[in-house]
């Protein structure tokens, strides 16, 4: 299981660790970019942020032992490992030069110049650029306006930028853009067989029976790991739910100033203000406000009720519980401790300890066919009450990660149209 350091950074916390368990294994994100966004966001001694209270409030505590929790059996059918690889063969393609006009699916090596107004607009000059016909990746009418065009052709295209471009002194203007096509190339499916599997693998395996089999050891690995954070978060949410908080207010502002900070740091990553943000997710600054505020409240809940567990049950942080954490995200604790610092660390242990304690002590029941097709479709953490709380803040984060990733629109708006 790897916990995804960009969900902890903007949601710390036993809740926060109940969405990452769900979230575990929907994608893996390079440990560099995952290290470096974690090493710029986690400074919560910032000293613009309030002094951590002495004084968070008070819980009673539900039933945690003996919770009922619902188990599925984990598979992997043929019909995924086909699937797996075959998405592995398509993002393997390779680019073939071709002397014919381009079509939709090529990619085209370009040269552009946009102008307004009959003058260069900065951001919008590149040399040597490649770009996917219908990809999307520039706006609306840029692709198609290539498509046809053949190696060493000149073509003017005559655009407007949408009205709710990231660069306000181009959207919704008129402009012209001025691009020579350098060369046209199209995509290549490589042919599945003991030749590309080892040079895929680096000799891991050097047959296609080999590697079907390695990737069906990977797809129930990683079922299994899912099945355990859910699990996880299931228990989590039982005790949420049965157990009652009295926040104060200083842990509430707090908090909510964490998840504020954290959730800016996290958009500084993908190069994204907080008003681009709320403008691309359609969200008012008040609803944004409240998100945060429920965020914050829900993770000073989850830690009155870790502590409480934690005490009543002397659990004590040891090479096991750091060892758990190391597992999960994927690092040492050196490493965590250098990313997230030495508090941070101590806690998210102690957190999945007490989240380990809570599952070993419940009582798992097989699931019915309606879970079990609930949890395959969704895996969702959000159906009681620890993950309803911060669902809000997984939204966001999640919505920052799209935005991100669809929007080299706004987030490159000064370097491409």
């Amino acid at each position: 299981m790897r916990f995804s350091p960009k969900k902890l950074l903007l949601m710390t916390g036993l809740t926060a660790m109940a969405i990452s368990f769900a979230a575990c294994g929907k994608k893996d994100a390079a440990k560099s970019s995952d290290g470096s966004a974690a090493a710029e966001s986690t400074t919560a001694a910032d000293a613009n942020l309030p002094k951590e209270p002495k004084n968070f409030g008070k819980v009673t505590l539900g039933k945690y032992e003996g919770v009922e929790i619902k188990t599925h059996d984990v598979s992997v059918s043929d019909e995924e490992v086909d699937s797996y690889i075959q998405n592995v063969l398509e993002n393997s393609q390779n680019l073939t030069e071709v002397d014919r006009p381009a079509a939709s699916g090529d990619t085209v090596n370009i040269d552009y110049e946009g102008k307004k107004d009959g003058v260069a607009f900065d951001g919008g000059t590149a040399k040597g650029q490649n770009l996917e016909l219908g990809s999307h990746s520039f706006i609306d009418g840029f692709e198609d306006g290539l498509i046809g065009a053949a190696k060493g052709e000149k073509r003017t295209l005559n655009l407007t930028f949408p009205a709710d471009y990231g660069n306000k002194d181009l959207a919704g203007q008129a402009v012209t853009f001025d691009v020579t096509v350098n060369s046209v190339q199209e995509k290549s499916k490589p042919e599945l067989n003991d030749e590309w599997v080892t040079k895929t693998t680096n000799n891991a395996q050097t047959t296609v029976d080999q590697y079907r089999e390695e990737v069906k050891k990977q797809l129930l690995s990683q079922k299994e790991k899912n099945e355990k954070n859910q699990e996880l978060t299931s228990a989590l949410d039982a005790v949420m739910a049965s157990s009652t908080f009295e926040v104060s207010e200083e842990a509430k502002k707090y908090e909510t100033e964490l998840q504020k900070d954290r959730m800016n740091k996290q958009l500084q990553q993908y190069g994204l203000t907080l008003e681009s943000y709320l403008q691309m997710t359609s969200m008012t600054q008040e609803n944004y406000d409240q998100q945060m505020q429920a965020a914050g409240e829900n993770v000073a809940k989850v830690k009155l009720m870790v502590d409480a567990i934690a005490k009543k049950e002397k659990l004590k942080l040891n090479d096991e519980a750091y060892k758990a954490l190391e597992d999960s995200y994927g690092y040492s604790k050196d490493m965590l401790v250098s990313i997230l610092g030495k508090e941070q660390v101590d806690l998210q242990a102690r957190e999945l300890q007490v989240a380990n304690f809570i599952l070993d002590k419940a009582t798992k029941v097989p699931a019915g066919a309606d879970d079990t097709q609930a949890a395959s479709a969704g895996e969702s953490a959000g159906e009681t009450a620890a993950s309803e709380a911060a669902g809000e803040t997984q939204a966001s984060e999640t919505a920052a990660e799209t935005q991100a990733s669809e929007g080299s629109a706004a987030a490159e708006s000064t370097t491409q149209p």
